[in-house]
Order: C-alpha cells, then structure tokens, then sequence
C-alpha cells in the first residue's frame, strides 16, 4: 500500500532534523524511501505535525514568506493559527538578556492590550519569556515557535513557561522533531515563522547587533509594521536606531492598536 503525503514528508522531515534545504533537496531529487522506511521514520515522530499541502497548513506563510516551512510539527490549539478574522497577533522579540526596564515596558503593554490577542514570540529567555509570561498573566493567549526540537525545551529554565503555554490553551511551533538539539542558524530561521504570523512586530528591547534584527527584516519583507520600545539618550540600542528609521515609537498597548489600525 503506498504511503500517504503526510508520511512521507514526515519521514524526509524526520530523517533530516527538520532541515528544510536538506528536505527540499531530496525532494528536488526525487530521493524516494522505501514504505518500510517510511513507516519506520514515520512512527518515531512525538507529535502532531502539518505539510505544506495539507488543509491545516496557514496560507500567510506560503503568500508572505520566500521560503515558508515544509513540515510543522506542533502542540496545543492549532485552531490560534488561523483566528484572524477574531484575534490581533502581536509579535514580541527582544534581547536575551533583557533589563528590568524592557521586561517592565512590555509587561506594561501586554497587560493593556485587548483580550483578543495572541502574542508570539520564541520562548527564548529575556524578552521572549516575558513576553509569553506576561500574556498569559493577564488572560491573552500565547504561540511559542521554537529554533530546535518540538521536545527540547531550551533553555531548560523555561520548562514551567513551554508547560503553561499548554495548560492554558497555547500553541507551541516549530520546524524540528522531537528532540533536536538548538544551533544559531535554526534561531535565525525560525525568526521568519514570528514575523509571518504577527500582524504587527514590537521590539521589547535589543542591542544594535541583536539578533532581533533578523527577525525586523522578515517582518519587513512579509510587509508588517513594526514598533519599538524607546531607550534612553546614550543607549546602543536597536530599538532607537529602528525608530530613527521610521519604525513606531511604542510606549503603550493605545500605540499599537493605532499602528494597527493605519494599516
């Protein structure tokens, strides 16, 4: 019996840690696995997953992204991906090692934003995790996309924030099975999954070199608007650079909302 779509992407996916090239290539290739391989890699997969042709797969992140992902693998409420005629999704990235300052600034915003929202963010420590932890204080739903395995919590630190998220009717995303170990690249790439899903990108707080920066330019390319916390006079911060150059000034949830409806 020949084997469905979804078990062969999962097996290639599998076989692969997720690498979207590599899976692309044996496509391309026509690089076939036999039904018992794929039954064999198929079965190892921990948890549920969407393809890019499948009816579940968001068409945002094949429209707004070059190179949207071939296989998700996810857990919570999927339905969170596809509410967008009800809910505002706020994308909320930021430095890893995050001042009292920034953490406090987006706390302060999140807890004014309307209910019908979902943050989205990385569940990467410092503003990631505040982001998540803040939503879900104060009664707004949360999507986590990880850079690694859907399994491996990393870093290990937020194990309560990734079983909240759950708990309280969450989603967490990522590319990669079970549990593939993080590398830099992969947190870079996941940063356009972010992007694609926000309606708007707020910047919680970030040094000129951040790696958030990645995340503002495949916000930009997918055409979102984007927004930053300002710092003070002095500060090499790339919230302040990106405002010199045109993104929002955001010092309340009433900013974003505005942004939002201009656009």
């Amino acid at each position: 019996m020949a084997c469905s779509a979804k078990d062969v992407l999962g097996a290639l996916s599998f076989k692969h840690d997720g690498c979207r090239e590599r899976i692309y290539t044996a496509l391309k290739d026509k690089q076939m696995l036999k039904n018992e391989e794929i039954e064999n890699l198929s079965s190892k997969i921990s948890s549920k997953y969407f393809y890019m042709t499948s009816s579940e797969y968001p068409r945002f992140l094949i429209n707004e992204l070059s190179c949207p992902p071939i296989v998700v693998y996810y857990k919570g409420d999927l339905s969170l991906l596809n509410k967008r005629d009800e809910f505002h999704y706020i994308g909320i990235v930021g430095s890893r090692d995050a001042s009292d300052y920034g953490k406090k600034a987006v706390r302060d915003i999140v807890k004014e934003l309307p209910k019908e929202t979902v943050i989205v963010s990385g569940l990467a420590k410092g503003i990631d995790a505040c982001a998540h932890t803040a939503a879900m204080d104060y009664g707004l739903k949360t999507i986590a996309v990880l850079g690694n395995g859907i399994d491996y919590i990393y870093p290990s630190e937020n194990k309560e924030i990734y079983e909240r998220i759950l708990d309280q009717g969450g989603l967490i995303l990522s590319e990669y099975p079970n549990l593939v170990k993080p590398k830099p690249d992969q947190f870079i790439f996941r940063n356009r999954i972010v992007a694609a899903i926000s309606e708007f990108l707020l910047i919680g707080e970030a040094h000129e070199r951040s790696g958030s920066s990645t995340t503002v330019n495949f916000a930009l390319q997918a055409g979102k608007n984007i927004g930053c916390i300002p710092y003070p006079v002095g500060t090499k911060s790339l919230c302040n650079r990106l405002i010199k150059d045109g993104a929002a000034l955001i010092e309340s949830a009433s900013d974003i909302m505005f942004e939002i409806g201009r656009k």
